[in-house]
């Protein structure tokens, strides 16, 4: 288990990470997304030990990583967004370099090199020069790395930058092999990677977390709905309807009108619900339409709740 608590990082007066908290857990993987600069790869540098906080804890299995950094870091792999790859080795090289590293038992060492090889579709490539490789082939030597020593958990910050279709389809499959013995933090702006790889997301916004979610719960409906009422007056009614997972108020001119994005699993239901709560209240739904929600939704909407645009 990875723990994050009241992380805060400042870089001079620019708040990079506000009080960030959150669990990741055994056999998950959980993404992060946010706008550039939202704070996502300063997290992962936090996480990895590569910077220091300026405030909060951050535990790996159980160990404190700058305060038990040896015991955290041997249950850590990290890949950063730039590999760190040294091009005059060979795959086969590096790799072992970065096993021994890891402080693999020797006798282990041989065969944990051939099993990184054979789970990253590098055995071809063992004996070429990471040098003469091309992106794709880079990227998965900066994966390998990440699985020497057998990490308990895995930091991938935007691990499919500049891969080809056929590339991003062959690690989605990777990470759900990888999933079944690592927890997984995997960093992109790409919200396709991350609804179709990960169980849950965190959304970053200008350093804060402003939204953490499971998938499942992003592919469901929206309805927007208009009531004839203030919000003091139908918010609560719609926040307590048993289909309802979450309301969300738009702002609007005037006190006795409310207009609300509500997100059920129950799309079936809930207009039942919510015409018996309006009726028993005498409040007039003045509108009343349905939309698929995605993902897109859900990030656009804590972006645009937590100050941010919907651009």
């Amino acid at each position: 288990m990875i723990q994050v608590v009241s992380v805060f990082k400042h870089y001079g007066n620019h708040p990079a990470l506000q009080d960030v908290s959150f669990v990741a857990r055994e056999h998950e993987v959980l993404g992060l997304l946010g706008e550039n600069g939202a704070g996502k790869t300063t997290l992962m540098n936090v996480m990895s030990g590569y910077q220091e906080p300026d405030a909060g804890t951050i535990s790996i299995e159980g160990f404190d990583l700058f305060d038990r950094t040896y015991e955290a870091k041997r249950s850590l792999g990290y890949l950063p967004e730039i590999p760190p790859l040294y091009p005059e080795m060979t795959v086969q090289e590096y790799l072992a370099f970065c096993i021994e590293l890891k402080e693999v038992i020797k006798g282990d060492r041989e065969k944990h090199l051939v099993d990184i090889l054979q789970l990253t579709g590098l055995k071809d490539a063992a004996k070429r020069k990471i040098a003469n490789l091309s992106h794709g082939y880079k990227q998965r030597a900066g994966l390998a790395q990440a699985l020497c020593g057998s990490p308990k958990a895995l930091l991938l910050d935007e691990p499919t930058n500049g891969l080809d279709p056929s590339q991003v389809k062959e690690f989605r499959e990777l990470i759900a092999r990888l999933k079944t013995k690592h927890i997984i933090i995997l960093s992109s702006h790409v919200l396709s990677l991350i609804q179709s790889t990960c169980d849950r997301v965190i959304i970053l916004h200008q350093g804060r977390l402003v939204a953490d979610r499971t998938i499942k719960a992003t592919s469901g409906v929206m309805f927007s709905v208009t009531l004839g009422a203030s919000p003091k007056e139908a918010m609560a009614g719609l926040r307590a309807l048993p289909s309802v997972q979450r309301v969300t108020q738009h702002d609007l001119q005037g006190s006795r009108v409310t207009q609300a994005a509500v997100e059920t699993n129950a799309p079936e239901r809930f207009p039942l619900e919510l015409n018996t709560f309006a009726s028993g209240k005498q409040i007039p739904i003045l509108s009343l339409t349905r939309e698929e929600v995605t993902l897109e939704d859900i990030y656009l909407n804590a972006i645009r709740q937590a100050g941010g645009t919907s651009l």
